[in-house]
């Protein structure tokens, strides 16, 4: 049994005081170029809203909430078979990607016993296949994939395989679904160097938590 509290530590068992860091922490010195292109949209937005400078805030907000609603609908479908034909996000996701795939489960937990992390895979096909769902509000073609979306599959992946799951991946794929229900770009995703990635950010995010510690 692995568990998760609010602040996406992860454990197994009873033991929740032997708590591990998650995937998204692991990668969050990833983010560290994104403050320029954070302040530019800010700004874009603030203009947009005739100077409003709350109104970056509010849509950010409202990302979330729409992100947090369409992982709950595809988690429904996938387990109950439920269909919600009044959220368009969602059911740009059922023509494009849901329709097509044999599921096996959805926001499944998983830890790396080796490396000592935990994460959320969003979900897992019969045959060997691990997704990624991830809302954009832009044009795909504007931005292309993530690095750090690829290298937090490729994390959820080697999980799997190290638990030595019926389901470890071969393959994965992340969604990159537009919020206004417009269409859905799958990309795929190279495992094995996502992989490599992230042992380095685990090194480095190793590294920092032992000099923090020092400091204390």
């Amino acid at each position: 049994m692995i568990s998760r509290n609010g602040h996406h530590k992860y454990w197994v068992g009873d033991d929740d005081k032997d708590k591990m860091s998650s995937v998204t922490s692991i990668l969050g010195h990833m983010d560290s170029s994104g403050f320029g292109v954070g302040m530019g949209w800010a700004l874009k937005v603030a203009k947009l809203a005739d100077g409003d400078l709350e109104a970056p805030r509010r849509a950010s907000k409202e990302a979330q909430e729409q992100g947090t609603l369409l992982h709950d609908a595809i988690d429904n479908y996938i387990n109950e078979g439920i269909v919600d034909e009044e959220n368009p996000v969602f059911v740009s996701w059922l023509n494009e990607v849901g329709n097509h795939h044999d599921w096996a489960a959805s926001e499944q937990f998983v830890y790396h016993p080796t490396l000592r992390f935990g994460g959320t895979v969003d979900a897992l096909e019969r045959y060997s296949v691990i997704w990624d769902w991830k809302t954009k509000g832009e044009s795909y073609d504007k931005y292309g994939p993530s690095i750090k979306d690829s290298v937090q599959l490729s994390a959820y992946a080697a999980a799997l395989n190290e638990m030595g799951s019926v389901y470890a991946p071969s393959k994965g794929y992340i969604a990159y679904i537009m919020r206004d229900g417009s269409g859905v770009d799958v990309v795929e995703v190279d495992l094995n160097k996502g992989w490599q990635i992230f042992k380095a950010c685990h090194h480095l995010h190793s590294l920092i938590r032992e000099g923090e510690n020092r400091g204390k």
